[in-house]
């Protein structure tokens, strides 16, 4: 049902967004130094659209990036707990062949004493 209702809202963006494209079809120029003559500066010259979806992708991959970055912490700490583990797991596998290779005598449990000489002072 996720699943549906997600195709569902994703279609309805993407109708928005050709709606959008195709409202916003006029061309534009795009002037990289406004202190300069208009014919003299380099400029470019597209459907506002393509400035505005250009603008959008950018800013997604810049929030992408920072988000990945800000998160470094977590994925060093991950890492290092991984090791741990596996460094714990080699050991208690190396801890269980030793026993196994003791026998049985050595999985014996030590024999209990009574706690009535504890209790009865």
């Amino acid at each position: 049902m996720k699943r549906f209702f997600r195709a569902v809202i994703l279609f309805i963006v993407g109708c928005l967004l050709v709606a959008f494209g195709i409202a916003n079809r006029h061309p534009v120029t795009f002037i990289l130094d406004p202190f300069i003559d208009e014919k003299m500066a380099l400029s470019f010259r597209a459907p506002l659209s393509l400035f505005l979806f250009v603008a959008l992708f950018a800013g997604v991959i810049v929030g992408w990036l920072t988000a990945w970055v800000g998160q470094g912490h977590w994925r060093k700490t991950a890492r290092e707990t991984h090791k741990e583990a596996a460094i714990w797991k080699r050991e208690a596998e190396n801890l269980k062949r030793g026993l196994q290779a003791a026998g049985p005598k050595a999985l014996t449990p030590p024999a209990t004493y009574p706690l009535r000489s504890f209790f009865s002072r």
